[in-house]
């Protein structure tokens, strides 16, 4: 072989190389880091007791209500969060109709607490991009309908998971962000709630 033709081949591989590096896929760039909000809740519907593993919330119909949970990009790349779904199995009693996603603010010194949650929508965000080592706000709308299907003894446990798709480079991926205490325990709310129930923020 020339000694051209060998540092020709030698630029390829280089390239070649290279290019491989750029749309290299990036696996599960998130870790759920813990914090939840949710709302709007009050006892007169229905509405129980929250915690680490989960809360008890009155269905009504036509109630919506939201739930913020927060995803850290744990990698050195910035990743782009395009969309949040995920399977829904009691949609005709509860349905996840947005998502919002926001990068989260630097946090701040002290113990000052920064509230994420935001109005109720119906329309998902456009992608945002969440620099390394910086936190997604992920707040998932949803809105209650047939809730007169439920007997009286009856629970359903929702919002388990969201699937968030996320851009990294070249390359696109899912991934599933489980958050306990954000999961609902659905139970029959009261026929006639004596306060209003559409409304977040």
């Amino acid at each position: 072989m020339s000694r051209r033709a060998a540092v020709g081949l030698a630029l390829v591989i280089i390239v070649g190389s290279g290019c491989g590096r750029s749309v290299q896929t990036v696996n599960a760039p998130f870790d759920a880091a813990g914090g939840t909000a949710s709302g709007p809740s009050s006892g007169l519907w229905g509405d129980g007791s929250s915690g680490p593993t989960g809360m008890h919330i009155g269905c009504i119909k036509g109630r919506r209500f939201a739930v913020l949970v927060t995803a850290h990009n744990r990698t050195k790349r910035t990743i782009t969060v395009l969309a949040g779904d995920g399977p829904q199995q009691f949609r005709d009693v509860i349905e996840r109709v947005a998502v919002q996603v926001r990068l989260a603010p630097a946090p701040l010194k002290g113990d000052l607490i920064q509230i994420g949650l935001r109005s109720w929508t119906a329309r998902n965000s456009a992608p945002v991009a969440i620099p390394a080592g910086r936190d997604a706000w992920v707040q998932s709308n949803l809105l209650m309908r047939n809730c007169g299907s439920l007997r009286r003894d009856e629970t359903l446990t929702v919002n388990r998971s969201i699937t968030l798709t996320y851009r990294a480079g070249g390359s696109k991926g899912t991934q599933a962000i489980s958050v306990t205490g954000a999961r609902i325990v659905l139970h029959p709310g009261p026929l006639h709630p004596s306060l209003p129930i559409n409304h977040v923020g």
